[in-house]
């Protein structure tokens, strides 16, 4: 199946990115975030993969941090996860409850949020214009490679308030079994979606 055309603008906002990159790097032995990976951290260049398929990327931090210490793109919307330790469903919902009171005209527009970790540069540009393409309002688009799912996941926006009440480490899984009909399960050649980088044996596989 051919993947879908989608060329998303700027001005006209559809879908919005959102990076989670709190996370504390344990296996890594180090910031893995701050790794060079072809001239730029592994966080800049898994931002600069996303960026160009969706309208904005907004990327959560741990508290107290600033986008120039990952050297992100000038204006690069971020948000800082709560002080106190937190799991992936709680960082999720505390992002997406900031993105739900945002007065940013790309956050009030878009119809649907792609879910990325903040280590995963390798998922191919088809593969993010395709998943993008096939967002709506009311569905969750799911990648699969080989029978297993990977990210993004796509979440439409009848689900962002869903997502805001998630709690502890389980992520948006609970939430994916709660609405099995909504979600569209999208078959790809792309082990990207599968491949995040907790190692240096990871990282150096990428370059």
């Amino acid at each position: 199946m051919a993947p879908s055309r989608h060329n998303p603008s700027k001005d006209t906002p559809d879908v919005l990115g959102l990076i989670l990159a709190a996370g504390h790097s344990r296996r890594f032995g180090g910031d893995k975030r701050l790794a060079a990976l072809d001239g730029q951290t592994l966080l800049a260049a898994t931002t600069a993969r996303l960026a160009p398929h969706v309208s904005s990327v907004v990327v959560m931090l741990r508290h107290g941090e600033h986008a120039r210490a990952f050297g992100l793109p000038a204006g690069t919307h971020t948000l800082q996860a709560p002080s106190s330790p937190i799991g992936m469903g709680t960082s999720l919902a505390a992002a997406v409850s900031a993105l739900l009171v945002s007065s940013e005209p790309h956050h009030q527009q878009c119809k649907a949020l792609a879910l990325m970790l903040g280590d995963m540069p390798g998922v191919r540009a088809e593969t993010l214009q395709a998943l993008a393409g096939r967002a709506r309002h009311d569905n969750i688009v799911r990648p699969y490679h080989q029978g297993r799912a990977g990210h993004p996941v796509i979440f439409g926006r009848a689900f962002w308030p869903a997502l805001a009440e998630l709690q502890g480490d389980e992520g948006a899984r609970a939430l994916l079994r709660r609405y099995p009909s909504r979600v569209v399960v999208f078959d790809v050649n792309d082990p990207g979606i599968l491949t995040d980088v907790d190692t240096l044996d990871d990282l150096s596989s990428l370059q």
